[in-house]
């Protein structure tokens, strides 16, 4: 069954493109917030350990300072405040939509986003009950302790490991929450319990699509690694050149990094729709063996 879930999930993204334009469109402020503590932590992680790189403080200045030179600020007060309110209000909706635009094929976009309106409350009061059980969340936290020097603590490293296992335990047991509450309109808790008690009784399926997603993840981080040095090299070689204050070299760069960070979204948005899609599927495949 899990091969075949795969190879289904892969057929229906390719052959209904419409659904990564929806999972695009919604998820788009997301892979930017993603992105931001990726940049964030990564920057710590070079001054705090290896005692290089630049303050991200120091880096904010200047772009504010440039933004100045070309009187943007508003622009970009403007643009921070709209992804807040997308990151915040179009990502449940989203994730509701795209389970309801595979669910229902023959709805228009417009009317499975409605449908993911209607799953807005109880999508919002489960992403903030979940967050401490992500991965992406657990990751980031312990990379925040390491650069306190505090995970050699007894005490600190035993929470880690409980809380490690909770969010293992979480990965695998919660992850048809998401699809229960857009398809069927339960409340929250009872959407955990129907989740658990599904994962739990298909075990081996669920661990075996958690670490596909894990697996996945990092592959996305590895990319970001490596496409990210791209507009990092072309600023020191413009340093290098004594040329970073030429107007047409700076707004190369700009271009090329806004051009980067549309392409990292995109890849991100491809991923969390894939996932989306094949949890889907192992749902609506094992309800039908319940049957």
């Amino acid at each position: 069954m899990f091969r075949q879930i795969l190879q289904s999930s892969v057929r229906t993204l390719l052959e209904r493109p419409n659904i990564i334009r929806l999972g695009f469109l919604t998820l788009f402020c997301f892979s930017i917030v993603r992105l931001y503590y990726i940049v964030y932590y990564f920057n710590n992680i070079l001054i705090w350990k290896y005692e290089s790189w630049v303050q991200i403080s120091d880096a904010l200045m200047y772009f504010i300072s440039t933004l100045n030179n070309h009187h943007a600020m508003w622009s970009v007060i403007i643009a921070v405040i709209v992804i807040i309110v997308w990151y915040l209000w179009l990502y449940p909706i989203g994730q509701a939509a795209v389970v309801n635009a595979l669910h229902y094929p023959e709805k228009s976009s417009t009317t499975v986003f409605f449908k993911g309106v209607n799953r807005f409350f109880p999508m919002l009061e489960y992403g903030g009950l979940s967050i401490p059980f992500w991965l992406f969340t657990f990751f980031t936290v312990i990379i925040r302790l390491d650069l306190m020097d505090v995970l050699s603590n007894g005490l600190v490293e035993a929470m880690v490991w409980i809380w490690w296992l909770m969010v293992i335990l979480a990965s695998v047991l919660w992850q048809y929450v998401v699809i229960i509450i857009s398809l069927e309109g339960c409340q929250v808790f009872d959407a955990i319990k129907k989740s658990t008690k599904i994962a739990f009784s298909n075990i081996t399926l669920s661990i075996q699509l958690m670490l596909v997603e894990l697996v996945l993840l990092l592959r996305f981080l590895i990319t970001w690694a490596i496409i990210v040095w791209i507009p990092l090299w072309l600023v020191y070689i413009a340093i290098w050149l004594d040329i970073m204050n030429n107007s047409f070299v700076e707004w190369t760069i700009w271009v090329i990094w806004w051009i980067l960070l549309f392409l990292l979204s995109y890849i991100n948005c491809i991923i969390e729709t894939f996932f989306l899609t094949y949890w889907y599927k192992a749902y609506i495949a094992i309800t039908k063996n319940e049957e």
